[in-house]
This record gives structure tokens, sequence and C-alpha cells, in this order.
């Protein structure tokens, strides 16, 4: 039955300074003569507070309904999981997605370096430093909402059909990556978490782009990035004809761990409608190899009014122009894409592309 769901997906403005953040809603069930029969929510993250009570006005106005199905949390960043807190005090929500670090002693105490750490102090250092999801986990325990950790391979499913999927980051990953951002007692690291230093002082220099491949800036495979970006979900959904990948603030080790888990999965990437372009379209988290197996009709990014030039970088625009992913970006204004019967919205205006940028500045 949901392969004959429409789908309405909307990506809420955050932040009116340079500060960007996330808050995505998307309802999907049976439409017809102006009616939603089955209807489904899904909120994915919250941006800031400012947000957050946007995100339950449009869930009670838009959507019209008081109930959430699904609060989906990428990762415990405030521009990220602030919002949440209104969405969970006002709205009834069912369940929530969210990774909570304090519960993995069993799985980290033996690579915590310092031997007087115990279970009680590991719990309380990491719920301190992980404050903004320590606050939703306590909420949902206030309002009884079960909360579930999404490891790679989770599936909000209808029968035998995935609705969404998580195509990372895997336990393994997410471990290693929590014992590398500081956040935790001193741990001997994995090889695979790695932590990124970059010089707010870097010199850069001007250089012309054009719509050939040779003149692209994008870097060719990985690129550091924090570890607590690199614990984002990335989310695919696939309900109705819509294909959509979400991807947080995930670097580029995450984007490719994800890849690799779709491909072993038979889920191509290659015929998407949306992709969500990581971490407002910072140019470190995308690169020329990740996106030789992502293709979509639309590339969205969410930004704050001030955040350009590098949120987003017109190198990363100029990337999905080149390849046909016609790019659109929030910056204080909200975008919505429709599925199947969904209707159009009264006093909703169609959205300009981006532009391409002939000169771009890179690290010198």
């Amino acid at each position: 039955m949901i392969e004959n769901y429409s789908l309405e997906i909307d990506f809420l403005p955050v932040g009116d300074g340079a500060k960007s953040g996330d808050a995505i809603a998307l309802r999907f069930g049976l439409y017809k003569d102006g009616v939603w029969d089955n209807q489904k929510v899904v909120v994915i993250d919250g941006g800031n507070l400012v947000s957050g009570n946007a995100l339950v006005k449009h869930v009670k106005e838009v959507y019209k309904t008081n109930k959430v199905d699904r609060v989906i949390l990428t990762h415990p960043d405030a521009d990220h999981a602030s919002g949440l807190r209104p969405v969970i005090e006002q709205l009834e929500v069912d369940r929530i997605w969210m990774h909570r670090p304090w519960n993995h002693w069993a799985d980290l105490k033996d690579s915590i370096v310092d031997g007087r750490i115990t279970k009680k102090s590991f719990t309380e250092r990491v719920r301190e430093n992980y404050q903004y999801a320590h606050d939703i986990e306590k909420l949902a325990n206030e309002n009884k909402v079960k909360i579930v950790s999404p490891h790679q391979g989770l599936t909000y499913s209808f029968g035998d059909t995935a609705a969404i999927t998580v195509l990372g980051p895997s336990k393994e990953l997410y471990l290693s990556l929590v014992q590398a951002t500081g956040k935790t007692p001193d741990m001997a690291i994995f090889e695979s978490a790695r932590t990124a230093t970059f010089s707010a002082d870097a010199k850069t220099k001007r250089v012309r782009e054009d719509l050939n491949f040779e003149t692209e800036n994008l870097v060719d495979t990985d690129h550091p990035t924090s570890p607590e970006n690199d614990m984002s979900l990335i989310l695919l959904i696939t309900i109705g004809k819509a294909r959509i990948l979400l991807t947080g603030d995930a670097g580029t080790q995450g984007m490719y761990k994800a890849i690799y888990y779709a491909t072993e999965q038979k889920l191509s990437l290659k015929n998407l409608d949306i992709f969500d372009i990581p971490h407002h379209g910072s140019r470190r988290n995308l690169s020329k190899g990740n996106l030789n197996y992502i293709s979509a009709k639309y590339s969205v990014v969410s930004c704050s009014k001030l955040g350009s030039p590098k949120h987003p970088s017109p190198i990363v625009i100029n990337s999905m122009i080149r390849r046909g992913m016609t790019p659109y970006k929030t910056q204080g204004s909200l975008l919505s894409f429709r599925f199947g019967n969904a209707p159009s919205r009264e006093g909703y205006s169609t959205a300009m592309p981006l532009t391409f940028t002939s000169i771009v500045e890179i690290p010198d």
C-alpha cells in the first residue's frame, strides 16, 4: 500500500544570523478528495528553539494534527537538537530515534585509559557533555515516549516496505566516533576515528570555475570533519514514488560508509528525487568520490540568512549544477516538495534555484 502513498516534505528555515541548523517535517499517507487517510508525520531535527516552535505550528496548522509518529535526531548538536524540546513538550510523540552515548559503558569501558572511571561517573560525564540530547531523553521519560537507538539498518516499515532506512552510521563507526570526541574519558582511539582541526586564519585565493569538471574544487575522496558531525544519521526515505536522501551534518567518511552499505543492500542512490546536502552546504563534507554514487533531480541546503559563503559553499552549489541536481536553499524561507497526489498549498510561491558562481575561494 505504501507505494501508492503521497508525500509532503518541508525544510523549515533555521537561524536569522550566521548560525545554520536543520528542521525538517514530512507527512505521508493516502490522499484523495482533500483527505489524508492513514497520515503519518515525521520530524527530523528541530534546529533552534525558534524553529522548534515553528515546527509545532507547522504540524498543527498545515498537517492538521497534534500527533508525530517519529521524531528523529540525526546528531546531538544544538542546531539540530534544541528545537525538538517544544516538539516533544507540545505534540503527541509516539517514538524517538536518537543516540545516547552515555548508554555505551559496556561497549567502551575497555578502551578507557583512566582506571578510576566507573559506570556511574562515565554516564554522568557523558550526559553532561551531550546536554542537548540528555534534555531530550529527560523530556521523553517525563512524557513516557520510547527512545530507539537508530543504528545502521533500522527501518520505519509498513508490512514489507521500508519508508525510512538508516544507512549510517554503523554501530562500530558510531562507537569509534564517540571515543574520538573528547566528550568521553580519555580513550585508546580506534584507527577509524579522526579529529579535524581547521584554522580560522587560513589564507585563501580566488579561482575561476566553469561547468567543466576539470575546474571543480571539491576534494576527491576524504576530508576530515568533527566526530560529532560524522555521527549524523544518514536516512533514505522511499515513500510512494519519492526517494529522498537526508544527511544531517555527515562528513565524507560517514557518507562513504553509508553509500557502501546502501550498495551492499542493493539500494541505489542514483535515482533520488531530493539530495539533502550535508552540513548546510559546507565543502568539507562532500567529495567527488561520494558524488559518483549519488544523483537526484533536486538538491537542498538548509542554511541561515547570513550563512554564506560557507553555508552554502559556492563550490558545493556549482558541483550540484554540474551534475544536474538543481540546488535550492532555505536561507530564511521554507522549502516544500510534494509527491504523488499531495495538493499544492495556497499562498506558496515557486522557489528559485541557485545559480552558478564563476569565481570561488579555495585554500591557498
